[in-house]
């Protein structure tokens, strides 16, 4: 007999956790700070709010669907062909988002440490890892995040910490950056930072709380979107827009610029640390729904023969970008101004659909029960 996967609250909140602050670690305080300028928090909050509103109208619409993922509430709205396109849209989403992703996490430990050491040899050392959790399956994948998710949030804090004398109040003036509208305008395309959200509706037959899901997710935006803020915030006070949109990787440049006294200096090897331990935790996650949208899009019985091929697919992907810039600009110009649609959009249009159709054939049975 299969056993059962089961998923506690503290193991699916620190999943989330880890898949929405793993763009921190990227790129997200500099993309943040090209966006709104010196308002880039502001801008950051407003996403969280945007974000929380959804969580509750998705939470009011699912109450009609307890125990079902996004794909069974599809083909409950849409039948089985809808269930196929959404899980296929859903897939291809991720595997272009983890591609990418892979592409950075590999040149970014390029540069950092292994300067000498080709991009593909490091890519395929990702590869090995993200193989190796995906296979262990989503319950490990979540336990493994509930041990190392606090420690690294406790590292991470300690970098953002040691960066407050540096901070001048006057670098994140004026205080609306290029004004409200502007600002606005770019809270549609920043919901994208939120994208693993959808991961939560893939997972919820797996939680031991179904019924408090919402919770889970809700708790899991607002925390890290205290990161999102309190680490753009740390970023700004710090380096001085323009300034701010010069650096690859922004958390990495605080990390490296902390110096306190003799000893306490070269912090940027907890920011390798916690950087490496993020990324490996990440692309298993992302590998595992991957292959799981396919098998349970097609009604397949087993997923681990699906996630050597899935692997080959991302490593093959993860090479088109030319360098750094071009998959940082793929991500940026792509993915981020598309992605909100498959976050917000796509998962209202399944509930709603499913809600209708369920009231419609309610309404049926009753008119047929009447004039019987």
């Amino acid at each position: 007999m299969k056993q059962k996967i089961a998923i506690g609250n503290f193991e699916a909140f620190c999943l989330l956790i880890n898949l929405f602050c793993s763009k921190i670690i990227l790129d997200f305080p500099r993309n943040a700070a090209e966006d709104a300028g010196t308002a880039a928090w502001i801008m950051v909050l407003l996403v969280i709010v945007t974000v929380c509103v959804f969580i509750i109208v998705t939470a009011k619409l699912y109450k009609k669907f307890p125990r079902s993922d996004i794909l069974d509430v599809a083909e409950s709205g849409v039948g089985k062909a809808g269930k196929i396109i959404a899980g296929m849209l859903f897939m291809l989403q991720y595997l272009y988002l983890i591609s990418i992703v892979l592409r950075e996490f590999a040149e970014d430990i390029k540069v950092i440490s292994l300067t000498t050491t080709p991009i593909s040899i490091i890519i395929i050392m990702f590869c090995i890892g993200m193989l190796t959790g995906a296979f262990l399956g989503i319950e490990t994948i979540a336990r493994l995040h509930a041990l190392s998710v606090p420690v690294l949030a406790f590292a991470f804090i300690i970098i953002l910490l040691l960066s407050i004398p540096r901070f001048e109040l006057s670098k994140i003036a004026p205080w609306l950056g290029p004004g409200p509208v502007a600002i606005i305008k770019k809270t549609i395309p920043n919901i994208s930072m939120y994208t693993e959200l959808t991961i939560l509706l893939f997972i919820i037959p797996f939680l031991n709380d179904k019924a408090n899901y919402a919770g889970i997710g809700k708790y899991a935006v607002l925390v890290s979107g205290f990161f999102f803020t309190f680490s753009t915030l740390t970023y700004m006070l710090v380096y001085q827009y323009p300034m701010a949109t010069e650096f690859f990787l922004p958390i990495y440049q605080l990390a490296r610029s902390i110096g306190i006294g003799r000893f306490l200096s070269r912090i940027e090897a907890i920011f390798i640390l916690v950087w490496a331990s993020s990324a490996f935790l990440y692309l298993s996650s992302g590998l595992y729904v991957i292959s799981y949208l396919f098998k349970k899009s097609f009604g397949l019985k087993e997923q681990k023969p699906l996630l050597i091929p899935f692997t080959i697919l991302i490593f093959s992907i993860a090479f088109i970008p030319e360098n750094l810039y071009s998959a940082l600009r793929l991500q940026r110009d792509i993915f981020r101004n598309y992605a909100w649609i498959t976050t917000i959009v796509v998962p209202l249009f399944l509930l709603i659909a499913a809600s209708v159709r369920a009231k419609n054939e309610r309404r049926n049975i009753s008119n047929e029960a009447k004039n019987q």
